[in-house]
């Protein structure tokens, strides 16, 4: 060991080594996490295949070094193809993923269901043919009075998106021009993501009392994680340095931007209960907090990580504040703001240009 560390270098094997050790884990806890919830997030599939996809480019290298034995390289050969096979089946699941996470309403079943999709069934002959007689037979009789039939009242709705954002508390004008502000010495594409972040949850109205709390509090902290991105160290220096690496964008492409609908679309998912004043259990929010925390994605050895521990910092201090907080509505909304960071930094990492940004800011 001491010979072949002294050959490729003891930091370069030691990195790769811990590597392997890291990916080991991340597969592990996310097949137990995904079997113990019972679904599986596709932007977390996304984001381990982009990890997994650099781990194998960086272990072939090792294959075709002259600097370490045969026999680890045949070892080094072995982990890069069952990587590769690890690799080809990601994508399918994240497919399936988005799939379930399309048709989970109740809505989308519906439709599913009248359009014909698997699993709906045809109305049985004999069904229709009874219909019909009973049809024909009121038909002949004559009604003594028009009645209106009164219609059932449609049952109200926990919340809804609408089409343009209402800047209630003035924090998307105050992003904005601090993002156009900033743009021209700060390369703008991961504050314009916590923007479209920012404003997607204005895009959501309800008449709970709740809703005010609801977005208020997860936009302030994406309004901090900007800030943090344009005036704080290291933020403001990496993206000063990156416009000399590359031009300035400051939009979200299709992907992306449906990443962040998503993301928030479950954020309203995990808060109906309490919008709808409906009973829920705290402790249980508060464990697939801890469960969505647990499984954090920092991304691979080639990307920066002073950034990614940022909105770390910013996902632990919201699942404390869920665990210490009072108000039991709150503390809900805490721990679904914790998952809702969670899901979105694998929403970055699953990204190939946000993830390229945090490569090219690796020193």
């Amino acid at each position: 060991m001491s010979d072949l560390t002294e050959e490729i270098g003891n930091v370069d094997l030691i990195e790769r080594m811990l590597l392997i050790a890291t990916l080991n884990s991340t597969l592990i806890h996310f097949l137990i996490t995904s079997q113990v919830e019972g679904s599986i997030d596709p932007d977390r599939v996304d984001s381990l295949t982009q990890g997994l996809t650099r781990t194998r480019s960086w272990l072939e290298d090792l294959t075709t070094s002259t600097k370490i034995p045969p026999s680890t390289q045949n070892i080094v050969g072995l982990l890069v193809k069952r990587l590769s096979q690890i690799e080809s089946v990601l994508p399918k699941l994240s497919e399936i993923a988005k799939k379930a996470e399309d048709r989970g309403t109740p809505t989308a079943e519906i439709l599913h269901l009248l359009d014909g999709g698997e699993g709906s069934r045809p109305i049985p002959k004999e069904v229709v043919k009874a219909a019909s007689s009973v049809t024909t037979d009121q038909e002949k009789l004559e009604p003594l009075l028009e009645l209106a039939s009164p219609e059932p009242p449609e049952p109200k709705e926990p919340y809804k998106k609408v089409g343009v954002e209402n800047d209630e508390w003035g924090l998307i004008g105050q992003t904005q021009r601090m993002i156009q502000q900033y743009s021209k010495r700060c390369h703008a594409l991961l504050p314009t993501f916590w923007l479209e972040v920012l404003r997607e949850l204005h895009r959501y109205e309800s008449n709970s009392p709740y809703i005010g709390d609801a977005i208020e509090i997860p936009a302030r902290v994406v309004v901090r994680i900007v800030k943090g991105l344009l005036t704080e160290a290291p933020g403001a220096r990496l993206l000063q340095d990156l416009m000399k690496k590359r031009a300035q964008e400051n939009y979200l492409d299709g992907s992306e931007m449906e990443r962040v609908e998503r993301a928030v679309s479950k954020y309203f998912a995990g808060i109906e209960g309490i919008l709808k004043g409906e009973d829920f259990n705290v402790q249980e929010k508060i464990l697939d907090a801890h469960t969505a925390f647990d499984g954090f994605g920092w991304g691979g050895p080639d990307l920066e990580k002073r950034l990614i521990k940022r909105i770390n910092q910013r996902c632990e201090e919201a699942l404390q504040n869920a665990e210490t907080g009072s108000d039991p509505q709150r503390q809900v909304i805490y721990a679904e703001i914790t998952k809702l960071l969670c899901k979105l930094q694998h929403a970055i990492l699953a990204e190939p240009r946000l993830r390229e940004i945090l490569a090219q800011m690796k020193p």
